[in-house]
């Protein structure tokens, strides 16, 4: 029953972290962090599609991201992200789990700090069993034709206001006109709303023993199909 949890647990946490991938549609490139606020002259707007493009040149970035289900409590995890490689970490069921990926070796990780173990999981039986892969998700945003519909100011920061639909959502984003990157995110099924948020920002450069797990961690295989 643990390892049921534990892989459930997994796959919600593929889930939540599809949407920040959708503003990156070849994914998050190694480029130069976009550097102070850029003036917008009238008539010289960018388009969404220029908005969006700003986030391929974010190579390494750290955030909090708050997210809260239909009737649910917030959660916030923390995230860090370089490249390929991925990093979250939070509190489930009473639990610190920090979960690890490496899109380049196609693996993934939940490590238990207090257990001193780890579940390993191939990443692409893990997007298989969550469904949609995230860079599938975010390719395939393009057929459902994402509208500006404004600016708005959201926690001191402009932010370009985007709206799709799916065949089972609406979705409606803050995009950073700064860097491309969506602070927040509501996703609106006939469940109800979900939201996502990014918190505390940093574009610092990330070491990659971030992306690690430490010496001595006992790695434990986790089957799927139970």
């Amino acid at each position: 029953m643990k390892k049921i949890v534990i892989i459930i647990v997994v796959i919600a946490l593929i889930g939540i972290g599809v949407w920040i991938l959708l503003s990156v549609k070849k994914g998050v490139e190694e480029g130069v962090v976009p550097s102070g606020e850029e003036a917008v002259t009238p008539g010289t707007e960018l388009s969404l599609t220029e908005i969006l493009g700003k986030a391929k040149g974010i190579s390494s970035f750290k955030y909090d991201m708050v997210a809260t289900a239909p009737g649910e409590t917030a959660e916030t995890m923390k995230m860090w992200r370089k490249g390929g490689k991925m990093r979250m970490e939070g509190d489930f069921e009473g639990k610190s789990m920090i979960y690890l990926v490496d899109a380049e070796k196609q693996l993934a990780y939940m490590y238990l700090p207090a257990e001193n173990t780890a579940m390993k999981i191939g990443l692409s039986e893990a997007q298989e069993a969550g469904g949609e892969s995230p860079s599938e998700q975010s390719e395939s945003i393009e057929k459902y034709n994402p509208v500006a519909v404004g600016t708005e100011v959201l926690d001191g920061k402009t932010c370009l206001v985007v709206e799709y639909s799916t065949e089972t959502e609406k979705v409606k984003m803050w995009v950073l006109t700064k860097y491309g990157l969506p602070i927040r995110t509501e996703t609106t099924t006939e469940k109800g709303t979900s939201v996502v948020e990014l918190k505390n920002i940093d574009f610092s450069t990330i070491s990659d023993s971030a992306f690690e797990l430490p010496a001595g961690v006992q790695i434990m295989e986790v089957p799927f199909g139970l």
